[in-house]
């Protein structure tokens, strides 16, 4: 095996760590789906706050479009949320077969500069998560010295 190989081997065994080392927290769910963020991962930038999203199903949902058609259980996502008018937009994701986010079945990723913001409809699970970003305090950066 080539060091690239190797190296290629091993990141891919670790991404899955990554996930792990996450702390997510259950921010709602709505039928058979719950909604998790990462609360380590939210960034603000003045209005706007970005972090990753796991999107749990309790059965094996359809893969929007997809031909030949695939499930998926665990779906993790990047979202955008504008703080000042409770919009979104969905910069990239990968939908999973497994539970666990080991098994990738379909992904996406979109140009940030012009990325779709929809509004999150009150009381909805993307509402939800758009408040917790925008409300969760964020650590402050170190300073530099």
């Amino acid at each position: 095996m080539s060091n690239r190989s190797l190296i290629v081997a091993l990141a891919c065994l670790a991404a899955p760590g990554l996930a792990l080392a996450a702390k997510w927290e259950k921010v709602g769910e709505s039928g058979p789906v719950q909604v998790w963020v990462d609360k380590d991962s939210i960034r603000k930038a003045g209005s706007e706050a970005r972090a990753n999203l796991e999107w749990r199903w309790s059965r094996p949902t359809d893969v929007p479009d997809a031909d030949p058609p695939r499930q998926y259980r665990l779906e993790r996502q990047v979202q955008i949320s504008n703080c000042a008018n409770r919009a979104y937009a969905v910069a990239e994701g990968t939908r999973y077969a497994d539970e666990r986010g080991l098994d990738p079945v379909s992904s996406y990723k979109y140009d940030e500069l012009s990325l779709p913001y929809s509004v999150a409809p009150a009381r909805s699970v993307r509402d939800l998560v758009v408040t917790y970003v925008c409300t969760t305090p964020v650590p402050a950066p170190p300073v530099k010295k």
